[in-house]
């Protein structure tokens, strides 16, 4: 049987690869979705605008990698912030359940909310490090 410790590095280590691999095959979309806001914001041509008119032109004018532009800040994000939030989650409820079977949905929601803190606070501190 392994120790503790190594199930835990092994659980953010894995955590870390998932949310990297998330963020990488989401942000194109967020990024297109963010594109649309703004262009519906200016108004500035009559001509209905899709996703997918959006899409094409930043890859016709910035190139496919421009798809791609800001990753990096957000992988940087999600190697403290999840980790964090999804082991401390863990870590949080089992040292709640002491002794009993489960615990309460309200005792998970208290728990979820107190680590999700906990992961943004770290990030928000580990981002504002690495701005500088």
């Amino acid at each position: 049987m392994k120790p503790r410790n190594d199930e835990t590095y092994t659980k953010i280590a894995l955590t870390s690869l998932s949310a990297m691999a998330a963020e990488t095959s989401t942000f194109p979309i967020d990024l297109i979705k963010t594109r649309l806001q703004l262009h519906g914001e200016s108004l500035s041509s009559s001509r209905s605008t899709t996703a997918f008119r959006v899409a094409a032109e930043i890859v016709r004018i910035e190139g496919q990698l421009a798809l791609y532009k800001g990753l990096s800040p957000a992988i940087l994000r999600h190697l403290f912030y999840t980790p964090i939030r999804i082991v401390g989650y863990e870590q949080l409820r089992n040292a709640f359940l002491d002794g009993h079977d489960s615990v309460s949905l309200s005792g998970k929601a208290l728990v979820g909310g107190i680590s999700g803190v906990i992961a943004q606070a770290i990030s928000l501190w580990s981002s504002s490090r690495n701005a500088s």
